[in-house]
């Protein structure tokens, strides 16, 4: 594929029907009303329905290991299933309400209509109309989790998927595009601590969690509860606990918070306890700065997700040999702009970048990848993409913050000349999305 510029590709293969999917599947079925048949649309969900991250499972039971740290140490398993919903677990617990206001959050032209800083249950449902406004459930194929995708020499993409809701059932489709919408909550990533394995093992499964199994506070009442990591979800976390467990400690490794964030303390009806970086565990968490504390009741550790693809493998992506690996856990290896894969751009991988406004992102990132789909939009050599690959790789980062808007402003900028009429991010949207604190700080009150 060195020598191509230009793809045409019409039969497109969508992993996940969450907030992603859902965007490329509208913006793709969308061309096809001013060019008919241009694409024929497939999206595959492993759950019983759409929403991804949005749905919501009670009582979730996840499977990782403890510590989880790279893409290897993923544990993919098919019954890693909510025995209370039949659900995969995702990381919504009972009182989260968003991080953004309704009219920074929402899709660009498909208003919210809720609350200024809505809960899980009115974004899901805000997604489920989304869906349901633009007829997307017409290509939605749920319980279909996709094992494996590989890249043919007739340039044809064989993705082979197991229908969950016929006994495991496995079937080969075929496609001329991938696009990746899986998300980045999926495998827990908890670090390596020397004594932590040996902790979960001694004390059993509950005294160490991920925050994707944390569903309320009222589980930890009278508890001593150490919350690992002060980003999001730590920083919300620890505040509903300040509210029922008997003593909180949060160890965060760099006080730095992020602006979508609430701020680490706020909110909280008693004072946590703020500690370093956990050095070592045995009779006592030892800190870095030399301190401890008596092993807590319980360890959540709010510390992210790995950036893994289980159904991923480097050597089926591409002809191609010797490339570096697809991903190693804290990142996706050889992307153009942020989505394309160098080596074969029929693959995409959307919602990569982090401390992002999610779902416009996914609407612009849709819209790219329809006109380079179309063949509308050439692309450079792969010797240009290597190149500006290379630049980022030690130059840039997958935190993305406010530099979404000159992202998403040039990603306009390459389909300008064969869609005209598609706006930059609007002026009012930026300014709302710069008082994201100050609003919610009005609203919630932290």
């Amino acid at each position: 594929m060195d020598k191509k510029r230009r793809i045409v590709a019409k039969r497109i293969g969508v992993i996940g029907a969450g907030p992603a999917g859902l965007a490329v599947a509208r913006v793709l079925l969308a061309e096809n009303r001013t060019n008919p048949s241009c694409f024929s649309v497939t999206v595959l969900e492993r759950s019983n329905d759409i929403g991804g991250v949005w749905n919501y499972t009670p009582d979730p039971v996840c499977h990782y290991n403890v510590p989880q740290e790279t893409a290897q140490a993923v544990l993919t398993s098919y019954d890693e299933r909510s025995g209370a919903t039949g659900g995969f677990p995702t990381p919504i617990y009972d009182d989260l309400h968003t991080n953004l206001p309704t009219d920074v959050m929402q899709y660009p032209g498909f208003p919210f209509n809720a609350a200024e800083f809505p809960d899980h249950k009115q974004v899901c449902d805000y997604v489920h109309r989304y869906c349901d406004h633009h007829n997307l459930r017409r290509v939605v194929q749920l319980n279909m989790q996709v094992e494996r995708i590989r890249y043919k020499s007739n340039a044809e993409w064989v993705c082979q998927v197991r229908r969950l809701d016929y006994e495991g059932t496995i079937e080969d489709l075929v496609f001329d595009a991938m696009v990746v919408c899986t998300g980045r909550t999926t495998h827990p990533y908890i670090p390596q601590v020397p004594g932590l394995n040996a902790l979960a093992l001694r004390k059993g499964p509950r005294c160490v969690l991920h925050a994707k199994e944390y569903r309320r506070a009222s589980d930890f009442v009278g508890k001593t509860v150490l919350v690992v990591g002060g980003a999001s979800s730590g920083s919300d976390i620890s505040r509903q606990l300040s509210y029922m467990a008997a003593k909180v400690y949060v160890s965060v490794s760099h006080a730095k918070e992020g602006e979508l964030e609430p701020k680490l303390g706020m909110g909280c009806k008693v004072e946590i306890e703020r500690r370093p970086r956990i050095q070592s565990i045995g009779d006592s968490v030892v800190f870095a700065d030399g301190s401890q504390i008596p092993i807590p009741d319980h360890i959540i550790y709010a510390t992210g997700y790995l950036s893994a693809y289980p159904f991923i493998r480097t050597e089926d992506l591409s002809d191609k040999k010797k490339i570096a690996p697809f991903t190693d856990g804290h990142g996706v290896n050889d992307l153009y702009k942020r989505l394309l894969y160098i080596h074969n751009p029929t693959l995409a991988i959307l919602g990569v970048p982090v401390k992002v406004v999610p779902f416009p992102l996914f609407e612009y990132q849709a819209m790219f990848l329809a006109k380079v789909f179309q063949g509308a939009v050439n692309l450079p050599r792969f010797e240009q993409m290597q190149k500006e690959w290379d630049e980022f790789a030690k130059n840039g980062s997958s935190v993305m913050g406010m530099a979404q808007v000159e992202y998403q402003n040039e990603l306009v900028d390459l389909v300008k000349h064969c869609n005209p009429h598609l706006p930059y991010v609007p002026s009012e949207w930026v300014d709302r999305r710069k008082r994201t604190f100050e609003l919610r700080l009005k609203n919630l009150g932290y």
